[in-house]
């Protein structure tokens, strides 16, 4: 396979996703965390042990905190350096992809219609943007997926090799599932299709003494630095107790997923439903049993789970998006309209949902530029379905959904961000001496900006204690109101940072008559002592 073609897919995937990277605020909370958590190690000279507030956390292994730090370094510390790694490996894992379909099934349009479904796909272009671990984590369980198929299916022992490494990897990035989830889809592959003697090809020595060399050099070292406090956070809170115990018991039902990934797709859901139903009677075919089983496995474990998150089932785009692009390719030889309307009618309800969506986000915003590129799509894809049909169709509703995309991350997404940071609210904080505090929902965006340590208001200590399951993911500083009343009596450069949905409760306490609103943005609000 030529090189050149995937070079340009890089370069087209990386520039779509970087765009307009440098405009967006870092967001509370999930991705204050890990901005704030890359730069403190920066500061610190350490670069092995997480920390946050001054001390260490271990919420993620260290792969994500050493890609954004070398983005700091690159860069500096801003959102384009933070946003910089997941939009890198999305490019990355839009161009594996593209290479893995057409090592399957040796078609160059298939495998770059695979590419474009995966790029476009709403839950992958949304998290190309996030800073977080998904992205990542991603492109590493893709290749430890793609290239053990090649291993077991006698394409070279190389590939059990690259299996294992991609594997470590993805163990440096999040943890035991890593390893667990690839083990478990092939080992349940093997055993639909009792290919037993597959088994011998997973047991790779030299793969195997690889995933060691890799992934226990930094588990060993936080083990003999940290010691049980690393081992009963990581692997007791973020891991086991995740599993077995929901963060959010109202998102524990059993069709989370069910919905999620679904409309996670669009706009190529319909095609996906169509497909699906279709697929029951291709099973057997070469390629397919894999391609549907892998999915099936990441669905039906993170189901299993008690905790839920949008982003669990994530890596299983990457065999659907496969699945989606050999569908294409059938309809497209199979010709007609009305086959297409699985593919139009999603596309149309995405733009509607889009134009709702703003106005629901804030009605009082302009949203011009939105209304304007949703409409006009509307009624492109409205006469393409009419008067056309075939790969224009698919070309049309490609070229709109990436026009849409571009729309979305330059207003409503930088929008957005900017209403779930503290950025702008920090501005008004005097460069050095001021005392700040936090109310509701901790501003940890306000810490990486600013540089000041923000105490997160409690009524009391036992306040901050009162779900201990999960007490370890919170280690924000903490300080009563009372206490932190007292000590910053007289000083007129003291603020308070109060959540949006907490005025109320804010507005109630004693402490809020001496304080006046400075600014307001979004869902952050910024107080001053007046006296």
């Amino acid at each position: 396979m030529k090189r050149t073609p995937v070079f340009l897919l890089f370069l087209a995937a990386a520039s779509f996703f970087l765009l307009f990277n440098s405009h967006i605020p870092v967001t509370d909370p999930v991705e204050g965390n890990y901005a704030l958590t890359a730069k403190e190690m920066l500061i610190s000279g350490d670069w092995l042990s997480p920390r946050i507030y001054g001390q260490f956390w271990y919420d993620k292994p260290i792969m994500i905190y050493w890609l954004i730090l070398a983005s700091y370094k690159l860069f500096g510390i801003n959102e384009f350096a933070a946003r910089f790694p997941a939009a890198i490996f999305s490019a990355f894992s839009v161009c594996f992809l593209y290479w893995f379909t057409y090592e399957l099934y040796k078609n160059r349009r298939m495998a770059l219609v695979a590419a474009i479904v995966m790029a476009t796909s709403l839950e992958y272009w949304i998290l190309a943007k996030l800073i977080i671990t998904d992205a990542v984590l991603f492109f590493f369980s893709s290749v430890t997926m793609a290239t053990l198929y090649l291993a077991i299916e006698n394409k070279g022992r190389k590939w059990s090799l690259i299996a294992y490494i991609a594997a470590a990897l993805a163990v440096l990035t999040k943890g035991p599932v890593g390893i667990v989830l690839p083990g478990i889809t092939i080992i349940i592959y093997i055993a639909i299709f009792k290919k037993w003697d597959m088994m011998k090809k997973l047991v790779y020595i030299p793969g195997i003494v690889v995933f060691l060399v890799v992934t226990l050099p930094w588990y060993l070292y936080m083990y003999q630095v940290h010691g049980n406090d690393f081992v009963n956070t990581f692997l007791g809170l973020h891991n086991y107790i995740r599993a077995t115990i929901s963060e959010h018991p109202k998102d524990n039902v059993v069709y989370y997923y069910l919905v999620l990934f679904p409309l996670s797709l669009l706009p190529w859901t319909g095609i996906f439903l169509r497909m699906t139903a279709r697929l029951v009677r291709e099973f057997k075919l070469p390629h397919i049993n894999y391609l549907v089983i892998w999915p099936g496995v990441i669905i039906i474990f993170y189901t299993l789970m008690a905790t839920k998150y949008p982003t669990y089932v994530f890596p299983a785009i990457f065999p659907v998006a496969i699945l989606i692009a050999r569908y294409i390719e059938q309809m497209l030889a199979d010709g007609g309209k009305k086959q297409w309307l699985w593919l139009t009618v999603p596309t149309g309800l995405l733009l509607l949902a889009i134009s709702i969506g703003v106005e629901i986000l804030s009605p009082v915003h302009t949203w011009t530029a939105i209304y304007v590129v949703t409409a006009i799509a509307f009624c492109v894809i409205l006469w393409a379905q009419l008067k056309t049909s075939g790969y224009k169709i698919f070309k049309l509703v490609v070229g709109l959904t990436m026009i849409l995309i571009l729309t979305v991350n330059s207003q409503v997404y930088t929008f957005y961000a900017d209403m779930r940071s503290a950025k702008k609210a920090v501005q008004y904080l005097p460069p050095q001496g001021a005392k700040i505090a936090s109310y509701g929902n901790y501003p940890v965006s306000g810490v990486f900006y600013s540089g000041y340590s923000i105490a997160n208001l409690v009524d009391n200590t036992s306040e901050s204690l009162q779900n201990l399951k999960w007490a370890g993911k919170y280690t924000m500083p903490t300080e009563t109101i009372r206490s932190f009343n007292l000590q910053t009596q007289g000083n007129s450069e003291t603020y308070v940072i109060v959540d949006g949905n907490r005025l109320a409760g804010f507005g109630d306490m004693d402490i809020a008559q001496q304080f006046a609103m400075v600014s307001l943005n979004g869902k952050t609000v910024l107080y001053k002592r007046v006296r």
